[in-house]
């Protein structure tokens, strides 16, 4: 599944060997593969009856006393404690609106905390994103366990797919389920969730117009076909792209004109950083490496101007639906034309 270089391969043999570190750090998009290895952990440490002593659970950037707090309680009834501490926040470099003192008693708290660890407690940072250059990312290294959970590669994905189905006892063959791969927004809980569609609906085996009839197209690839039908100056496409999203989604214009302009400033960023591989473009840009190589093969055929171009027209057009001179959908298409026109310049 995940790269070994992800640290995941030293988390599955702790949890074979029932080995557990006392501090975890896990990071990356996957949230449905964090949330199954932190499940996984807390079956190996027990609350005994006592969940709000032995499995404390902490949300977001907390003041110190009440990260200490929990640290330095006793387990109830049970060897050790389970703390997990999601989305603190305490591994980004700091910016200029950051107070210095304040971050130096950050770092010095959790430095502190990482020297004496105790024996009675496992703690878990789960982070959407770190910064591996912070202190306190380099003391987790140094003292605890590291793991990252990237979006699933295509061929990864293909195989889960392929196994979730065995496993429900539905077929699906390799190609359908990478039709399915690419229909589907990026995360394995979207893919949880189409999945239990097509298995309500399908016999033994899921079919390609199984997955056209039951999982609708995300509105990312929805947008891509969009940005796609501008690029290759395919104008009929392009209307028709226009239409389904008028007829078929409840996304506003403005939202619509919004994602597009998203998905050209990501066109130019991967434009400017030249990226070599699909894997190095979705680090940077934040995404699946599916959805990274469709940019870095679009982005090869287009002019570096003709996408700041289009980039900096959002922002006239923008100030004319503020100022009242042009409806959302009139502006949609007005903006979708014009790109049109520039590719054809």
């Amino acid at each position: 599944m995940a790269k070994s270089d992800t640290g995941l391969t030293n988390l599955k043999n702790q949890l074979k060997n029932h080995a557990i570190s006392p501090l975890y750090l896990f990071f990356g998009e996957e949230e449905y593969l964090k949330k199954n290895y932190i499940d996984k952990i807390r079956d190996e440490v027990p609350d005994n009856g006592f969940p709000e002593f032995n499995h404390i659970m902490l949300n977001g950037k907390l003041p110190l006393s009440e990260y200490n707090d929990a640290w330095e309680s006793y387990p109830m009834m049970a060897d050790r404690k389970l703390i997990v501490i999601k989305d603190s926040k305490c591994m980004k470099l700091r910016t200029e609106k950051d107070d210095v003192e304040s971050l130096e008693n950050i770092k010095s708290f959790w430095a502190e905390k990482f020297k004496h660890l105790n024996d009675d407690t496992v703690v878990i940072f789960d982070e959407v994103s770190v910064d591996k250059r912070s202190s306190i990312y380099k003391e987790i290294k140094k003292h605890g366990t590291v793991v990252e959970f990237p979006y699933l590669s295509d061929a990864e994905l293909v195989t889960w797919v392929i196994s979730e189905c065995l496993r429900k006892k539905k077929k699906i063959s390799k190609d359908n389920a990478l039709y399915l791969v690419h229909r589907v927004d990026p995360g394995l809980n979207n893919m949880v969730n189409e999945l239990g569609k097509l298995y309500d609906y399908c016999g033994n085996e899921i079919l390609r117009s199984d997955i056209d009839k039951v999982v609708s197209k995300s509105l990312t690839v929805i947008n891509f076909d969009l940005t796609n039908a501008i690029m290759d100056n395919d104008t009929a496409r392009a209307m028709a792209v226009l239409s389904d999203i008028k007829t078929l989604t409840r996304e506003s214009s403005f939202s619509i004109l919004y994602l597009l302009f998203a998905n050209i400033e990501k066109l130019l960023h991967t434009k400017l950083l030249n990226a070599r591989s699909s894997g190095e473009a979705a680090k940077v840009l934040g995404m699946s490496p599916f959805i990274a190589n469709k940019y870095i093969d679009t982005a090869r055929r287009m002019d570096k101007d003709v996408l700041i171009k289009m980039a900096c027209r959002v922002a006239e057009i923008d100030n004319d639906i503020k100022e009242g001179k042009t409806d959302e959908w009139t502006a949609l298409y007005t903006f979708v034309t014009e790109c049109l026109y520039y590719q054809r310049k």
